[in-house]
């Protein structure tokens, strides 16, 4: 299976962040999270490969491959990654602001997709998604109640997905209330990387 990774640019990263963190301390965290998400990716035994998904190439680390993001929106990017041939034996998209992440949680999300398994986000976002063929449907991303309106067009296709309770892949960071609950997980996370 393909792991899909989308991070965004650090240029206005998690601005809902300002509060609490400078530019250059919610770019250390993105490092951070990307970094977690991919060593969950590295662990899971369903994952193959790994393509992270950024207009900014350099924030994957060596070894690892990127598509870039073109600017036409992180949903067309994520399209465009799902579209990759190395997708066609199954994908798995995983937001890079999952810092909880593992292995195991991602190999519990891949064994439910049969054929499509996603992660509902604690703000009704959609965090994580399997998909045994990328081609069954097109799920939606960064839309409000993401996953309520993938379920949606899976059912439309005539697929029932499975809603996966994996509460490390349900908890994403974008929030100052997000970052209060878990800082001290976070923070040695971030300094790990550093």
């Amino acid at each position: 299976m393909l792991a899909i990774v989308p991070v965004k640019g650090l240029d206005g990263a998690k601005t809902r962040l300002v509060p609490l963190l400078s530019p250059a301390e919610r770019a250390e965290l993105v490092r951070a999270m990307l970094a977690a998400v991919l060593a969950a990716c590295a662990e899971s035994e369903s994952v193959a490969s790994t393509l992270v998904v950024t207009p900014e190439p350099e924030l994957a680390p060596v070894g690892v491959e990127v598509l870039l993001d073109s600017g036409n929106g992180h949903a067309a990017a994520l399209a465009s990654a799902l579209a990759d041939r190395r997708a066609a034996d199954g994908a798995l998209v995983v937001m890079a602001d999952c810092p909880l992440a593992t292995g195991g949680s991602l190999d519990r999300l891949a064994r439910a997709a049969t054929p499509v398994a996603l992660v509902r986000a604690l703000d009704r976002g959609m965090n994580a998604l399997a998909l045994s063929s990328p081609g069954l449907f097109e799920p939606l991303f960064g839309v409000p109640d993401a996953a309520l309106r993938t379920v949606e067009r899976a059912r439309a296709a005539g697929i029932e997905p499975a809603v996966v309770d994996e509460p490390l892949l349900a908890f994403d960071v974008d929030r100052p209330t997000d970052l209060k609950r878990f800082h001290p997980e976070i923070l040695s996370r971030t300094r790990a990387s550093a």
